[in-house]
C-alpha cells in the first residue's frame, strides 16, 4: 500500500486552519507547461530541496520559471556551498517525493523568493506527483518564517 503525500499534507493544512485548494492531474506533473493545462504558469512556485556544505537541509521556494541563484543562497546562508538533494535525500529532509514537495514540510530552514510573493496566492507541490495545491503566499510567511530575499539567477 502506498502512502499518500497528499493527505498528509491536508492534514496540515487543515492542521494550521489554512486556507487551500488542491488541484488533481490525471498523470504526473513534471514540468512547468504541463501544469500550465490547469493553471497559470506565474502563479507556480517550486520548493527546492537543498543541502549546504554543513550536511543540513534548507528549501528554497521560487517561481516556477526562475533557478535557483546557488551564490547568492551561499552568501545568504554563510556556509561554503550549496547543492541540490538528490531523491533520497529529499524524501528523508521534505517527508515528501521528487516532484510533490509542498512549502510545508519537515525542513524548518525556509528559504522564499521575494517574487512569490507578488501575488495573493501561489501554487505549489500538493504533496504527490499527480497534486498541486493553492495556498495564500502570506500563510507561507506567518507560518513557515522564511528569509524573503532575492535567491534567483538574473
Amino acid at each position: 500500500m502506498s502512502t499518500s503525500y497528499g493527505k498528509q499534507l491536508e492534514f496540515t493544512l487543515c492542521s494550521l486552519h489554512l486556507w487551500y485548494r488542491f488541484i488533481e492531474f490525471d498523470e504526473p506533473v513534471k514540468t512547468v507547461e504541463q501544469a500550465a493545462k490547469k493553471v497559470q504558469a506565474e502563479k507556480i512556485a517550486k520548493s527546492i530541496v537543498m543541502v549546504d556544505s554543513n550536511g543540513e537541509p534548507l528549501l528554497a521556494v521560487v517561481s516556477a520559471r526562475n533557478l535557483v541563484s546557488h551564490k547568492k543562497l551561499k552568501a545568504l546562508l554563510n556556509v561554503r556551498d550549496v547543492r541540490l538533494a538528490n531523491a533520497q535525500e529529499v524524501l528523508e529532509h521534505s517527508g515528501y517525493p521528487v516532484g510533490g514537495v509542498p512549502p510545508y514540510n519537515k525542513i524548518k530552514r525556509v528559504l522564499l523568493d521575494q517574487q512569490v510573493l507578488r501575488d495573493e496566492t501561489a501554487i505549489v507541490g500538493g504533496g504527490d506527483i499527480n497534486k498541486l495545491v493553492e495556498i495564500r503566499t502570506k500563510d507561507i510567511v506567518t507560518t513557515l518564517n522564511p528569509i524573503v530575499a532575492d535567491i534567483v539567477k538574473t
